[in-house]
């Protein structure tokens, strides 16, 4: 259990407060990438159901209202965010929206989320100790990383959640789009003699340093 002074919270409320800030920063920005603040948000309300909700269930007391109350806002926003995307790419039939309503909209919406997510964050708080939130925390950012970039209507949970990051990842790469999300950074692997030869790539052995001449 958590006092009113612990802390220990922190850190899950402000990765949470990450994709906020940055949709926000963007809306206010006349230059920002509406396309960019669309995949923030998605990405942090699928990463959010995916690793948030089914802690909160178990966990929390009155879990189940409280993840109805803020899917009510989900489904609002996404739907928000589903025409922001298409009015920015390009869609004729979306292209008499107003962006500038549209952004506005967004904005509105993303207020009421953060609060609810305050009362989501303060719920755990109270339920779950330090090692518990860290992990929590650990889940939610793991998640992120390879979350889903576009809207989507469903809850995202097991297998949909990859199935909608596999997709996405396939539209993404077809409309080359930059999509600005932290993601996991991994090794440059080098590959040997047989492999570079596969690869039809030229090999360069590593080079073995020399020995210091001797002076004598």
């Amino acid at each position: 259990m958590h006092t009113a002074a612990d802390q220990s919270g922190t850190d899950l409320r402000s990765a949470l407060g990450r994709a906020h800030d940055r949709a926000d920063d963007l809306l206010a920005n006349p230059e920002g990438s509406r396309l960019e603040v669309v995949a923030w948000l998605s990405a942090h309300i699928a990463a959010f159901e995916h690793s948030v909700y089914p802690v909160v269930r178990r966990r929390v007391p009155d879990g189940n209202l409280l993840v109805k109350e803020d899917r009510e806002v989900v489904a609002q926003l996404a739907h928000t965010l589903r025409m922001m995307e298409r009015r920015h790419s390009g869609d004729v039939l979306a292209s008499r929206l107003s962006a500038d309503r549209l952004g506005g909209r967004i904005s509105a919406l993303i207020a009421v989320h953060r609060k609810l997510q305050g009362r989501i964050v303060d719920a755990l708080e109270h339920s779950l100790d330090d090692d518990a939130m860290s992990e929590l925390t650990k889940a939610y950012e793991d998640s992120l990383a390879h979350a889903p970039t576009r809207p989507h209507p469903h809850l995202h949970s097991g297998v949909m959640f990859r199935l909608d990051a596999l997709w996405d990842k396939v539209l993404d790469t077809m409309d080359g789009r930059h999509i600005p999300l932290p993601r996991v950074a991994r090794q440059r692997i080098i590959p040997g003699r047989w492999g570079a030869y596969l690869l039809g790539q030229p090999h360069e052995p590593p080079a073995v340093p020399r020995a210091p001449r001797s002076s004598a």
